[in-house]
């Protein structure tokens, strides 16, 4: 945490349920802006566990941000959100004015979560914005059973084990590098609210099939793995693609890493760093 009228000033670490953040709470933090990215995030669990994504992605942030609303600072609020709201493509690139087809419990309790922060902006003019981050990835990401397809395909490939992909692979998803996404967090939240009420995509502006994909991190590992097909899962999306124009034209933001570029230095990472 830091402040943004002091932006020279060290941010400071604190772990703590954001639950736990009542109103008190968060004005003795001395916060002028929350950038709330405290969600689980598998699509697959959502389905096996949907309470425990209720509780947390949906009824958790419904309760924080009354708090954030209830504080005497009333910081600027960042909601991270998903383009899993979308739901199946109706076109691609998809806008921010895309129909919204959740097909998933995890989606849904995003775009839930969304409508709760954007209802304090249309009721009392609170300070939010959203941002649907499309796929991420990077450095240090998760690697579990429900990680996500990067972080997966390249321990895979390291290990020289097969990659396993569900469904046909002909699926497509606009994959962009964790750097990218951090400066348009960044550019969004030194905005201080000046464009309250808006919802902004982030990505790569790209597709890619999940089949090719996973030959392109076999070739920059220089693996001996093979690729392995499982049957599909019936809510799986056919195709992602950020149209971000949105934000380019307001901010000035685009994503400067190829997708190359990101596999590469993740890569590398998971060479140096992983168990």
């Amino acid at each position: 945490m830091g402040m943004l009228s002091d932006p020279e000033k060290k941010f400071s670490l604190l772990k703590k349920d954001f639950a736990e953040l009542n109103a008190k709470a968060i004005d003795e933090l001395n916060v002028d802006a929350v950038i709330h990215f405290a969600a689980f995030v598998s699509i697959d669990e959502s389905m096996v566990k949907p309470e425990k994504y209720f509780e947390n992605n949906e009824r958790k942030t419904f309760e924080f941000v009354h708090n954030l609303f209830s504080s005497s600072s009333q910081p600027f609020l960042i909601y991270a959100s998903s383009p899993e709201v979308y739901g199946n493509p109706v076109r691609t690139p998809m806008d921010e004015l895309h129909p919204m087809r959740p097909r998933s419990i995890y989606a849904v309790t995003k775009l839930a979560a969304e409508k709760h922060c954007m209802s304090l902006f249309e009721w009392y003019s609170y300070p939010v914005n959203v941002i649907r981050n499309f796929n991420t990835f990077g450095p240090n990401q998760n690697v579990s059973a429900y990680s996500a397809v990067i972080p997966a395909f390249i321990e895979r490939a390291l290990s020289n084990e097969p990659l396993r992909i569900t469904g046909s692979g002909e699926q497509t998803r606009d994959f962009q590098y964790v750097k990218d996404a951090v400066r348009a967090y960044e550019s969004l939240v030194l905005t201080r609210g000046k464009l309250k009420g808006e919802t902004f995509n982030i990505g790569s502006g790209k597709q890619i099939k999940i089949k090719g994909l996973a030959e392109k991190i076999i070739g920059l590992t220089g693996s001996s793995s093979r690729v392995e097909f499982a049957e599909g899962r019936k809510g799986d999306l056919a195709a992602l693609q950020a149209d971000y124009s949105k934000i380019k034209d307001k901010l000035g933001w685009q994503p400067k890493f190829s997708l190359e570029e990101g596999l590469k230095k993740t890569i590398e990472w998971y060479k140096t760093f992983r168990k």
